[in-house]
């Protein structure tokens, strides 16, 4: 009996003819041959990544953001293709200039936003650095606006929160302060030492130098050029090596310089601190010496970082910035500002936690109509210890007479001292000579804080600060993977981090546009 199938044969195609089966028998196949589409959108799903940033990077004119190309060599590659290849990147969290080279050749989805553009990670390295750096914080607030418009974002809650991350730096070559500031002490005796005993020596010619508890360059500088022309008055030369006798001229002015090169060394040194911070890396200079979250060793070192600030409304980074200081408390007027200047207008509730609340800070809040939403360091304290509240000891349970006297829970009436920089009234008690610090506006403004926050819409604000700038914060280290700088140098740092911010933005209104709400 014949079991074979029955088959027929048309075009290099076997067709089984049962009546049961209607299997295809391809012949000549081959699974790398060309077959259609030719085009790659018809490849992108509907709700593809690539569609959601070519509809906002079609709304956006950044062409008038990017540096035209010179007419002169080799024509390169089209600016906006190269932007939309690196912005696409940091969206899909690809932040390494090799493997966003690698993804401009193998994805699909790169490959019909740029049309195919594929650079090297040499190329993408030199677009980033001539055509980018100066203009990139334009292109990223011009893509919050079109989301503002967009999403309908409320501009008016904006929440504010900082992290320290991490510097690209060794963090066993560092310049501290202190120790700067000791060994300047310690040099300047050195030099004193020096023009006593050049003094002896010059006393029968008459010549004095003046002794000082500080010397600057110029200083040394006078006495160096003094030694130096007495040695080619006198016909010495100078001999290096050993077995050498040099003359106490010579030995006096390599003294001289030797003493002038660490002056320089230390002011340089000092001068690259600045005012506001007590150290700095040797291998980024920028970047400050602070306590990180990310303690493994558990012994609180110091790692070189920066600290980073963002402001967030409806989940998106409407504005960053990059600090050098350890606390946030200094950081938060120039924010404001920053963001002031970038949207025209501040935000009516500007939610930051206890690292944020002070005098200073609470006077700009209210100089500007906005309104106090910022924690103070003891609020939780204030708010929730009975015994602490009511404490008796506490300068704000004082009683004040109707001539303003305050008066101690013993009796006593505080004797004025004087007014502190940090804006207190400083009093003594008379029977301790304990000191007492005062400051009715101060409590006035903490008033007001408490009163804010406990109320309905504070309570939300709080509750949606947590869960959005934190979140924020969070996403970017989990989900993007971001715990490093990799550029060195504040302004370059902070170009990374603007990337980044821009691909977060990005991926966020993608997620909110397909997020399938219950």
């Amino acid at each position: 009996m014949n079991t074979k199938k029955p088959l027929w044969k048309q075009g290099g195609f076997w067709y089984n003819i049962s009546m049961n089966s209607t299997t295809l028998y391809q012949e000549y196949y081959n699974a790398k041959q060309l077959k259609l589409p030719l085009t790659y959108e018809v490849l992108i799903p509907y709700d593809s990544e690539a569609r959601t940033f070519d509809e906002v990077l079609r709304r956006i004119n950044v062409e008038k953001y990017l540096v035209s190309r010179s007419p002169i060599g080799r024509t390169g590659y089209n600016p906006v293709n190269m932007l939309k290849l690196i912005l696409f990147c940091h969206m899909e969290k690809i932040t390494t200039l090799r493997g966003m080279a690698k993804a401009a050749q193998n994805d699909i989805r790169l490959m019909w936003i740029t049309d195919e553009t594929k650079p090297s990670h040499d190329t993408i390295k030199r677009f980033m650095e001539e055509n980018l750096k100066g203009t990139i914080e334009d292109i990223f607030h011009e893509i919050n606006q079109y989301l503002i418009e967009k999403e309908g974002i409320n501009t008016k809650q904006l929440y504010i929160d900082g992290t320290k991350i991490e510097a690209n730096a060794n963090k066993y070559k560092f310049v501290w302060k202190k120790s700067i500031e000791k060994y300047k002490d310690k040099l300047y005796k050195k030099i004193t030492k020096a023009i006593e005993r050049l003094n002896q020596q010059l006393e029968l010619e008459g010549i004095f130098f003046p002794i000082q508890e500080i010397y600057t360059l110029e200083d040394i500088s006078e006495i160096q050029s003094y030694v130096a022309k007495e040695a080619e008055k006198q016909g010495i030369k100078f001999v290096y090596g050993k077995g050498k006798h040099k003359e106490q001229t010579q030995r006096d002015y390599e003294e001289i310089t030797e003493y002038s090169q660490k002056l320089a060394e230390y002011e340089e040194h000092l001068k690259t601190m600045g005012s506001n911070r007590n150290s700095y890396a040797k291998t980024d200079k920028d970047a400050t010496f602070m306590h990180m979250k990310e303690d493994h060793m558990k012994n609180g070192q110091l790692k070189a970082g920066y600290n980073v600030q963002i402001g967030v409304a409806d989940e998106y980074i409407l504005h960053l910035d990059i600090f050098q200081d350890r606390s946030d408390y200094q950081t938060f007027i120039p924010f404001l500002e920053g963001y002031q200047k970038r949207y025209k207008e501040y935000p009516k509730y500007p939610v930051a936690d206890a690292g944020y609340g002070g005098l200073k800070n609470y006077r700009y809040v209210l100089m500007n109509d906005m309104e106090l939403y910022q924690k103070y360091s003891m609020y939780r304290k204030e708010t929730k210890d009975k015994k602490y509240i009511e404490d008796p000891y506490r300068p704000v349970n004082f009683k004040k007479d109707e001539e303003g006297n305050y008066y101690y829970p013993t009796g006593e009436k505080l004797q004025f001292l004087w007014h502190s920089k940090k804006g207190h009234d400083v009093y003594e008690v008379p029977s301790n000579k304990s000191r007492v610090n005062i400051n009715e506006e101060l409590w006035s403004y903490q008033k007001k804080v408490r009163e804010n926050l406990e109320s309905e819409l504070g309570i939300e604000l709080r509750i949606q600060r947590s869960i959005q700038v934190e979140g924020t914060f969070g996403v970017l280290k989990e989900d993007f993977k971001f715990r490093r700088f990799r550029r060195r140098g504040i302004q370059n740092v902070r170009f990374e981090f603007i990337l980044l911010a821009i691909g977060y933005n990005l991926s966020k209104y993608h997620n909110k546009k397909y997020r399938v709400t219950a």
